[in-house]
């Protein structure tokens, strides 16, 4: 199946969050007044933030928002960063899985959907959506070059890392749309539904929070004006919980004229897990500038994947063996 091509897109915070202590990380405040990938969070904790594509730039930013059709796996240079990624010693998420947990009602149900490829016409929910997306993003076989091999890729970052992302279900909740959030705020209401006995509770799961329209969430910057998602992790019960955040991303900031909302909310998705997956607690795979995988690949080259159609970006690789790199490529 050919890909589509995509177009520009979106803005990811990750956040280096454990609970209500600063980690000491190699990347903290040595990394900060060069990397403008690095912020506080509203509890002034490190946070590593993905900027708004009109606020970053690097000389090396200049390759296409979309990726040219090819037959072939094709290698981009990286635009952030600089060389390979380096194992700086931290855990990566083996064997991970996804939960998807939606603040209320009007954003599980939202229509601003694209189309399903398989039929042809609009997916009838954004949940639905992520459902297919959720199920196809991560249900690789092992990487092989192949043209579905959209996350399996990060098998290169850990003899332990399966080709899968287990997705686990969603939850609806029933709270109340607010016009802010804080990350503390969010933190609260992941573990309110860990506190039910029928969500699985685990270090290898990431708990992807989704947000309704018009909810803001507020850190050093706010969602839909400096960034458009994160990933980072907290304490519960002595385990040390992965989640990420993805705002409505129907703002000028992180939506593109011709993606629907929910095609920016899955390129924002592909970002968030493979970088939860290979630096949970921001202390595992990064370049010596402390760009995480996904940060060097994003804004350009984006595509569609071949197995749904589903708008991601591009994952970096550094090569050797059999996987094609370094760069950021496009299977």
């Amino acid at each position: 199946m050919s890909r589509c091509l995509l177009a520009r897109a979106k803005l990811t915070t990750l956040a280096s969050l454990t609970g209500l202590v600063l980690l000491a990380s190699p990347r903290g405040a040595a990394s900060q007044g060069r990397n403008p990938f690095v912020d506080r969070s509203d509890t002034g904790e490190i946070v590593h933030v993905l900027p708004t594509p009109a606020s970053v730039h690097s000389p090396r930013d200049t390759g296409p928002t979309m990726a040219p059709l090819s037959s072939q796996p094709t290698v981009y240079p990286g635009s952030y960063g600089t060389g390979l990624l380096v194992n700086h010693g931290g855990p990566v998420m083996t064997n991970a899985g996804f939960w998807a947990l939606y603040w209320n009602g009007s954003v599980a149900t939202s229509t601003q959907t694209s189309i399903n490829q398989s039929t042809g016409t609009k997916y009838a929910t954004l949940r639905e959506q992520m459902d297919a997306f959720l199920v196809s993003f991560g249900n690789d076989a092992p990487y092989s070059k192949a043209p579905t091999d959209d996350f399996s890729i990060v098998q290169q970052y850990g003899a332990s890392l399966t080709s899968t992302v287990h997705y686990f279900g969603y939850k609806v909740a029933s709270e109340r749309t607010k016009s802010s959030i804080s990350d503390a705020g969010i933190r609260s209401f992941i573990a309110a539904q860990l506190g039910n006995p029928t969500m699985s509770v685990s270090t290898n799961i990431i708990y992807g929070v989704f947000l309704p329209a018009g909810m803001k969430v507020t850190m050093g910057g706010a969602s839909c004006s400096t960034f458009c998602g994160y990933h980072g992790h907290f304490n519960y019960g002595g385990l040390d919980i992965r989640y990420a955040v993805f705002p409505y991303l129907d703002c000028n900031a992180c939506k593109l004229s011709t993606m629907s909302v929910a095609d920016m909310i899955t390129i924002v998705t592909s970002h968030e897990i493979r970088e939860a997956v290979t630096d949970p607690q921001l202390n595992a795979w990064y370049d010596d500038t402390g760009y995480e995988a996904d940060d060097k690949c994003a804004w350009h080259n984006l595509y569609r994947m071949a197995e749904g159609g589903f708008a991601v970006q591009p994952e970096f690789s550094n090569g050797g063996g059999n996987y094609p790199g370094p760069g950021c490529v496009v299977p």
